[in-house]
């Protein structure tokens, strides 16, 4: 599939980090990356073409057991240039690697698997980039590994303590990123376990707390399980996940969920559905639900041309009419 091929290119910079990861020859540089274009036609808005993105992915072993790995994005034709995750890695302890750096936290599924060469629905969930503020990297240190349980079975564990998100009471959590160097001295800690067995099934229980205003010292805690199973070319996953963030006031709880279902027909056509829903406390503007309909075409095991109509509902305000029809073009090199 052509989502494995580009999974596998983006995942080099944790593949190395994986027990057991294979042997990369001395002082062995590999550039890897995706991109995408979108042709956008959105109710109320002008129709556009957008140069979404183009990521560059560089991996190096340094080292026998040392490895560095990073990724520098350019949206929108160039209009954002960020550093999305830049870290060192030691393999050498077998079933326990440590990561120092920049690098995206490993909460849930989305937020790892974000990119839109793997993503097979042009844009995010509702409640992925809201309550979980996709795309979450930070700055610190982790251990990740895995263990063997049986036949084609193991265990995962990742383990973080981050800068953490930082930001005014009840601010917007997606606005409390970027906290590369610590503003308020409270650091977050985290952690997914995971289980993966046999046809691609993979289930997981994401935590991820910390002060997120030190000044009046409120904490945010983010929730979240995910599932995933794969079977002669169906794939159904999803993800829920919620935040209990403390204000000066009243607390808040916000909360997201999605669910995804396709089919690889052939090597060249997947159609594919997603529901997805966010709730906010009260009658909020971001109560939000969406189904996505389309469908992906494969061209080549390097690209894909993803055609998808979503309809956006409003579930406690007035109805915006803002239905969405996106074609994509993403590659994987």
């Amino acid at each position: 599939m052509a989502a494995e091929r580009l999974g596998l290119g983006l995942s080099l910079a944790l593949a190395w980090t994986l027990v057991q990861a294979a042997p990369a020859s001395p002082q062995a540089i590999h550039v890897t990356g995706y991109g995408s274009v979108e042709f956008l036609s959105q109710q109320g808005s002008k129709a556009t073409f957008d140069a979404h993105n183009l990521n560059l992915i560089l991996v190096g072993k340094l080292r026998n057991h040392l490895f560095a790995a990073a990724e520098v994005e350019y949206e929108h034709g160039g209009e954002e240039i960020a550093l999305e995750f830049a870290y060192l890695a030691f393999t050498r302890i077998r079933y326990l690697n440590l990561i120092a750096g920049k690098f995206i936290v490993p909460f849930g599924s989305f937020n790892v698997n974000h990119p839109a060469f793997i993503n097979k629905v042009p844009g995010r969930p509702f409640g992925f980039d809201r309550v979980i503020p996709v795309t979450y990297n930070d700055v610190g240190v982790m251990v990740r590994g895995g263990l063997p349980t049986g036949r084609l079975t193991r265990v995962t564990y990742d383990a973080w303590a981050v800068n953490g998100l930082a930001g005014d009471p009840g601010g917007d959590l997606r606005g409390m990123r970027d906290n590369n160097i610590d503003v308020d001295g409270s650091k977050f800690f985290g952690g997914r376990l995971g289980f993966v067995g046999p046809h691609g099934f993979d289930i997981g229980a994401s935590v991820h707390t910390g002060v997120y205003n030190d000044e009046n010292d409120l904490r945010v805690t983010l929730f979240g399980v995910d599932a995933t199973f794969q079977h002669s070319g169906f794939e159904l996953k999803g993800e829920f996940v919620q935040a209990n963030q403390q204000t000066t006031a009243e607390d808040l709880k916000k909360r997201g969920f999605y669910g995804q279902a396709s089919y690889l027909a052939t090597t060249w056509f997947e159609p594919t559905v997603r529901f997805s829903q966010m709730d906010f406390p009260g009658e909020s503007n971001r109560d939000l639900r969406e189904v996505s309909l389309g469908a992906s075409f494969y061209p080549s095991d390097f690209g894909a041309l993803r055609i998808f109509y979503r309809v956006n509902k409003e579930r406690s305000v007035t109805e915006v009419k803002d239905n969405l029809f996106i074609a994509q073009f993403t590659v994987g090199f």
